[in-house]
């Protein structure tokens, strides 16, 4: 059994169910023009002089010039898979927790991985788990050449979701994804991009 399986076996049950193990990347989706157009452009304009700019590390959206909607979306989908898919756990690392089960059994190492998540969840909660999706998806989106722009909370709402300890319905999920790949499409932002 490799170390990668064993050490799923020490996360709490929630977390362990939520992993999954992919072989090849998934085919990227194809769109048809009255498809893209059927997707709303959110607003973005908004007064960059009353902005509180402090909370674009929270509210902001990507952009890539010359990228179609298609790659958009499928960056943007592989993205918030990865950050919806890792969870903020404080604890041993891999290695010493596969050292414990093998002295202590897989048994042991999966109670004290629950204990543990349940512990991290009781410390830092919601917020946390949010933060850390946050700087998943920037990194990620970073990583595919994207800029990062900043945006007024209720503007960023329309077409975002935050998740803490649970997870966003399919159906809105999907329609705000689509709205997101449909900015990151779009035309090039007026105001500066923000520093990754």
């Amino acid at each position: 059994m490799g170390l990668a399986r064993l050490a799923l076996l020490a996360l709490p049950l929630s977390v362990a169910a939520q992993a999954q193990y992919v072989d090849e990347p998934q085919p990227q989706r194809e769109f048809t023009e009255a498809e893209i157009e059927a997707v709303p452009m959110p607003a973005l304009q908004f007064d960059m002089a009353e902005a509180n700019v402090d909370d674009f590390e929270k509210y902001f959206y990507f952009h890539r010039p010359e990228t179609d909607f298609a790659t958009a979306y499928y960056d943007i989908t592989e993205c918030d898979a990865l950050a919806s898919g890792i969870s903020f756990y404080a604890g041993p690392t891999a290695g010493d927790m596969a050292a414990n089960m093998l002295q202590y059994g897989v048994l042991a190492g999966g109670i004290g991985g629950a204990i543990g998540g349940l512990m991290a969840d009781a410390i830092f909660g919601s917020g946390e788990r949010r933060k850390q999706r946050r700087v998943n998806m920037r990194n990620c989106m970073f990583y595919k050449g994207y800029d990062r722009y900043g945006l007024e909370k209720d503007l960023w709402q329309e077409f975002n979701f935050e998740e803490g300890n649970s997870q966003t319905e399919a159906t809105e999920r999907e329609n705000k994804l689509l709205m997101q790949a449909r900015v990151a499409s779009g035309p090039k932002p007026e105001q500066g991009r923000v520093e990754p």
